[in-house]
């Protein structure tokens, strides 16, 4: 089964993901901070990461940036997570070495194509 680690400091947002990719055969870990998302990703090596750009202490992109510099992170799926569409986050995330982005709210059908995208089911 594969594991996916889900980052937001959004209470219900997080709660709303959860219950979605709960539809799928996969394992959640999920984190309100980017500093427990480095943690826990180091802790269990998940298969792929979905991290919030819109943090408190850490951006998704900044978690990206720190575990993009460890050899096991290099080649992970991590997909940036953001309400915004704004071309500088786009270019923050892309730099930071995300895979791609998904916007909220995120539909069933995106969960699904990310999941079958990255071969998770």
């Amino acid at each position: 089964m594969s594991t996916i680690l889900i980052a937001d400091d959004d209470f219900i947002s997080l709660e709303v993901l959860k219950a979605m990719l709960s539809a799928f055969p996969v394992e959640v870990i999920a984190v309100t901070n980017g500093r427990d998302a480095i943690a826990q990703a180091q802790a269990q090596k998940p298969d792929l990461l979905i991290l919030d750009y819109e943090m408190g202490e850490l951006t998704g992109a900044e978690v990206c940036t720190e575990l993009r510099s460890q050899d096991a992170f290099k080649t992970t799926p991590i997909i940036a997570l953001t309400g915004h569409q704004s071309q500088t986050e786009l270019d923050h995330c892309r730099n930071a070495g995300m895979d791609q982005t998904i916007h909220k709210p995120v539909a069933p059908d995106v969960l699904s194509q990310l999941l079958t995208t990255y071969k998770l089911i």
